[in-house]
């Protein structure tokens, strides 16, 4: 007698219903089409007992559902540009973490009017030690392990300022953490095979930004031009339009050998590239008091940076989705002169 296999032990479970639920990610067509056969799929690995899906079993349906609507939309090149904008969002952020190390954490505190913390003018040298980590096992550690390390960085990133103002300890400002959190959301998607390139690339840029930092205090004589996160908010604005400066090239270059994986990476990397400059654009649009912008100004410049990206991706999502689906019409509707023969292609490319 044939015993009945896990996934018709779970028909109507709870279990099945939380897994039907994630399948929202896929198109409605192929959900109807296929969603019996993956739900019983992942029933049939589940043991007794289970009744939630596991945490891998959810990124993992919807990671596939969001990669098969982007493959209606034509705009798989979207998820090939995520590993490149992680790779360039922790160079990023190895730079940024290197440079706050050396020409503001390391400073003499009472040049910002702080207490010291340890050898550090604030907590926030934390953050910028632990992406200095997470570089560190982008270059020596499996993708997956660099994943979560750069998943560590990252509930770093947003743990510290909470807890120094706890602890009643000094942190970094605003500019610098928003776009760190930022670009440490980028990280997560870090390669899982990574080249030599990706594993060295954090490295390089590390020892670019040493050597440059040595040369200001070397070209400054003995003076002090960046002593506080307040001296900072113009360089890191120029930082911020270098990456994305440099992404968009590389980009540009993909796109003359027809992989549009590049522009998609820059589309991904503007927002956080516009937030190191959201500091210096409140103060041109709203004014300054006591040297920056209001809070509210901070915000409402920040709010208006993310809307702004968020519709650049979406008008690119929905330009790519009309471009793709006027040439699959176009194929679908063209008949051979001959025979009067019309294609077969597949519904899915």
């Amino acid at each position: 007698m044939n015993q009945p296999n896990p996934a018709q032990h779970q028909a109507g479970s709870p279990l099945e219903s939380r897994y039907r639920r994630l399948l929202w990610a896929y198109p409605g067509d192929y959900q109807a089409e296929r969603g019996d056969e993956i739900v019983g799929t992942y029933l049939d690995t589940v043991g007794p007992g289970r009744r939630w899906p596991s945490p891998h079993d959810a990124v993992d349906l919807l990671g596939a559902g969001i990669r098969e609507r982007l493959r209606g939309y034509g705009a798989l090149g979207l998820v090939a540009a995520l590993p490149l904008a992680a790779t360039a969002a922790l160079s990023a952020l190895v730079a940024v973490s290197v440079f706050l190390l050396l020409q503001v954490e390391f400073e003499d505190p009472r040049f910002a009017g702080l207490d010291p913390v340890g050898p550090f003018q604030t907590l926030g040298a934390v953050i910028w030690l632990g992406w200095l980590v997470v570089g560190l096992a982008a270059m020596t550690l499996p993708g997956s392990w660099a994943r979560t390390a750069a998943a560590g960085g990252l509930l770093l990133t947003v743990a510290v300022p909470p807890v120094a103002a706890v602890l009643g300890q000094p942190g970094p400002p605003l500019f610098v953490l928003v776009p760190a959190v930022a670009l440490g959301l980028a990280t997560l998607a870090l390669p899982s095979h990574p080249g030599w390139v990706a594993r060295g690339l954090p490295l390089l840029t590390a020892g670019c930004v040493t050597a440059a930092s040595v040369a200001f205090s070397a070209a400054e004589n003995g003076g002090n031009m960046f002593t506080t996160y307040g001296s900072t908010p113009e360089l890191l604005a120029m930082a911020g339009g270098l990456l994305f400066a440099l992404v968009l090239l590389v980009g540009l270059g993909g796109a003359l050998r027809a992989d549009d994986a590049g522009l998609w990476a820059a589309l991904l990397l503007a927002t956080p590239a516009g937030l190191f400059g959201a500091d210096q654009l409140s103060q041109g649009i709203w004014g300054s008091q006591g040297g920056g912008p209001t809070p509210m100004a901070y915000a409402t410049t920040t709010a208006s940076i993310l809307l702004v990206g968020a519709a650049l991706l979406a008008a690119a999502l929905a330009g790519q989705a009309a471009r793709h689906q006027t040439v699959r019409r176009r194929v679908l509707d063209d008949a051979c002169p001959t025979c009067g023969h019309r294609s077969t292609a597949p519904t899915r490319t």
